[in-house]
């Protein structure tokens, strides 16, 4: 089972250097090194203050570095770990441009870049004049869209809320540099999108030994893959998971049950939220202890 860390890029405007992309650099370098598969970045604009999404903040709003600039800065800077996503929100690019950034990524990684995509929060898409609603419809057709242009090189589609006119990627990316597409999903409907177009499926799983949501997305996965006509075991595996790797919560031993239970279900790759305090410094020493409670499971 491959072992990812997921970096923080939120910050307020009075803690900006935290996610100064010095630090950013350096966490990844620390991943690289201390022996992780994996690093990923999340894909957002800005909380209001005292408003909705799990980075809001009372006092003040928070704001996040760009997701694909960052990646690909980390993908020039590091040489053999891999870049990724988690998850690219599909509504803030039309899917043309997305499959476009994906493929100039995959370049610059040189084969160690994933593109996740998931339907995503609503809490700021008045912010970008993204309408908010039919969100898993909007997201059918634009993974269809990236899909077919990283695939293919080309797509005509004529959706209800996404076209690609006879939309080209000439320079996309060669067969063995291609992105593999990672579709969360947590029901019937994305699920059948992750089965069609994704190389890999992604799911968040609380961080509970005793949750049956890991079970249950994986049967639904198994599920959807019989009803589509696709083998279940030719579509990764991959989750999202808050761990304890420091043990600032208590929680070190809980995230090692969870960790381990996962492995059972047959995952291929796990995305570690690690818990830490919101310092550089504090995510640096994460990184480390999560490389350690890895090579425990």
């Amino acid at each position: 089972m491959r072992f990812g860390v997921a970096l923080d890029l939120h910050a307020p405007a009075t803690h900006a250097h935290e996610v100064a992309w010095q630090n950013l650099r350096d966490q990844a370098l620390k991943a690289e090194e201390v022996g992780l598969d994996l690093v990923v970045v999340p894909d957002h604009l800005a909380y209001r203050a005292g408003g909705d999404g799990d980075y809001a903040i009372q006092e003040q709003p928070v704001g996040a570095r760009e997701s694909f600039t960052v990646a690909a800065a980390l993908a020039a800077t590091t040489t053999t770990i891999d870049i990724g996503h988690s998850m690219v929100n599909a509504p803030y690019r039309t899917p043309a441009m997305l499959a476009h950034l994906a493929a100039t990524v995959a370049d610059v990684a040189g084969g160690r870049y994933s593109l996740g995509i998931g339907v995503g929060n609503s809490f700021d898409y008045d912010q970008l004049g993204v309408a908010a609603d039919r969100r898993v419809a909007r997201f059918e057709e634009c993974v269809e869209i990236v899909e077919g242009m990283l695939t293919t090189g080309s797509v005509d589609v004529n959706g209800e809320h996404w076209s690609a006119s006879r939309a080209e990627l000439v320079l996309r990316p060669n067969p063995d540099c291609r992105p593999p597409i990672v579709v969360a999903a947590g029901g019937p409907r994305t699920m059948r999108t992750a089965v069609r177009f994704g190389d890999s499926w992604n799911g968040w799983c609380p961080s509970d030994p005793a949750s049956t949501v890991p079970t249950d997305l994986v049967r639904l996965l198994s599920h959807t893959c019989e009803q589509l006509g696709r083998d279940p075991l030719g579509i990764g595996r991959t989750f999202d998971l808050g761990v304890d790797p420091l043990d600032l919560a208590g929680k070190r031993n809980l995230s090692l049950e969870v960790l381990a239970r996962l492995a059972e279900l047959g995952a291929d790759e796990v995305r570690c939220y690690p818990a830490s305090a919101e310092t550089h410094a504090n995510r640096m020493e994460a990184i480390v202890a999560l490389a350690d409670l890895a090579r425990e499971v």
